[in-house]
């Protein structure tokens, strides 16, 4: 019966949404504590720009203060901007500080990802 079809699609499409909510607060839970220290974020559009974490929101939209462009001679407009907001959507990567990874920490997401806990 296709309202029972649409049901069980209605309940995988929330459970999946579930799942992606869970997946982005555990990076929101992560980026929260390292605000404060320098990260260095790659757009999408390949501009990538070092700067210290001001704050992080649960879109993982990104707000950096004191920042730099990496590549210079390639974005020379970019050379007098100091504070940035950065939606999460264009973001390609944040490169951590080395002290700032903790590595028993991600283990032990990563284990209680793959049980599905």
């Amino acid at each position: 019966c296709k309202v029972s079809q649409l049901f069980t699609s209605l309940l995988l499409y929330y459970e999946q949404r579930k799942q992606s909510a869970e997946k982005t607060m555990l990076f929101f839970s992560y980026f929260k504590d390292l605000v404060g220290q320098e990260v260095t974020v790659e757009l999408k559009n390949d501009l990538a720009i070092r700067g210290t974490l001001h704050s992080v929101d649960q879109y993982l939209n990104i707000k950096l203060e004191n920042t730099r462009v990496v590549d210079q001679d390639k974005f020379p407009h970019m050379l007098s901007v100091r504070n940035c907001f950065i939606r999460g959507s264009v973001v390609r990567y944040v490169q951590l500080p080395p002290d700032g990874v903790d590595v028993d920490l991600l283990h032990d997401a990563a284990r209680r990802e793959a049980r599905g806990a």
